[in-house]
């Protein structure tokens, strides 16, 4: 029997927290996480989709694997230390009862539907499940000639998309684009999406698993199906006027070594580059952090020792606002982490 979860916060200061990935087999799946990642999946005869590695969702639940709290949920953090946890994103106002984002990596070893997300608003209106999906996109690996499809190729009023929806042929109005690793995309719910082939993506986005497909390359499932598409939803979420996406267009310089990819309303990302040990200092903030390249050891004190974890390439770790100063070194020169904080 694990000890009761009050004993050991009180003998035990939040810390770095790794999480058991949580795998998703979707018939566009590939084999990146085994091959790039190194990974042992629970299942080697089947290709996965997604790997959600900071996860608190009805469809999904993080559970600590590092550590005298190993087997506790996040959601167990959040509902008893939400202080702890987020910080300075805790107000009166704002009492989440989940944690507010999700990070996961996409394989895309065949094109995904092209698909759309709800706001808040229509996810209310409809009473879905969830809230509203606003993601990030940041290419870790393509394919020559990889690409996505992402926005219109000119600004269109709504009329149009929907009419080019239903007809079927809503492809010639999609924007293409070429990607590379490091492309970086802001996807506001209402975005007309979907990623190409031979594309593997990290991607931080609010915690919704709500979904409505417009088309799916007329392809059916192992049993000869079609999956199910969701027209007259995908409608009401189509803005007034779709317009293209940019690539990087979010991206600032922040310091020499650290580029702020996008800044919104549910969260703020970053993406640093290290060819020295970087001082991380507190800032009573709630980090997730994932390493895009390279390898990096996690320096930090807990119970006034010194521990470290060894972060290799796909690797995610959660830094909760308690946490005390920590240092992040790089083990080779092209170590790249990325940080998202929830807003």
């Amino acid at each position: 029997m694990m000890p009761g979860f009050d004993f050991l916060l009180q003998n035990t200061p939040l810390y770095p927290l790794r999480f058991t990935p949580v795998y998703k087999n979707y018939i566009w799946g590939g084999t990146l996480f085994r091959d790039l990642f190194r990974r042992k999946l629970p299942d080697n005869s089947g290709n996965y989709a997604e790997t959600w590695e900071v996860t608190d969702h009805p469809h999904g639940q993080s559970i600590i694997q590092n550590g005298s709290l190993k087997g506790y949920s996040l959601n167990t953090l959040v509902q008893q230390f939400p202080k702890l946890l987020f910080g300075c994103n805790l107000t009166e106002e704002r009492q989440p009862d989940r944690f507010p984002l999700i990070l996961k990596y996409l394989d895309a070893q065949n094109p995904l539907s092209v698909q759309i997300h709800p706001d808040d608003q229509l996810a209310e209106e409809l009473r879905l499940e969830s809230p509203g999906k606003t993601e990030f996109w940041i290419i870790v690996a393509a394919e020559p000639d990889a690409s996505l499809w992402i926005g219109t190729v000119k600004e269109c009023p709504k009329q149009e998309v929907e009419n080019a929806i239903r007809s079927g042929v809503i492809q010639p109005l999609l924007q293409q684009i070429k990607v590379q690793a490091g492309d970086c995309f802001f996807l506001p719910p209402g975005t007309l999406h979907a990623l190409g082939k031979g594309i593997l993506v990290a991607e931080v986005q609010t915690s919704s698993d709500i979904t409505f497909r417009v088309f799916d390359w007329n392809r059916t499932d192992k049993d000869g199906k079609k999956r199910e598409l969701k027209i007259e939803e995908a409608i009401r979420a189509l803005p007034e006027k779709c317009i293209p996406v940019i690539a990087n267009s979010t991206v600032t310089s922040v310091s020499p070594n650290c580029e702020e990819l996008v800044s919104d309303e549910h969260f703020i990302v970053r993406r640093w580059k290290l060819d020295e040990a970087l001082r991380w200092s507190s800032d009573n903030c709630c980090h997730i952090l994932t390493v895009l390249g390279g390898s990096v050891i996690l320096r930090y004190e807990c119970s006034k020792s010194v521990k470290e974890e060894k972060l290799c390439f796909g690797n995610s770790i959660l830094i909760p606002a308690a946490t005390p100063h920590l240092e992040l070194i790089p083990v080779n020169e092209d170590a790249v982490i990325l940080d998202a904080m929830p807003v």
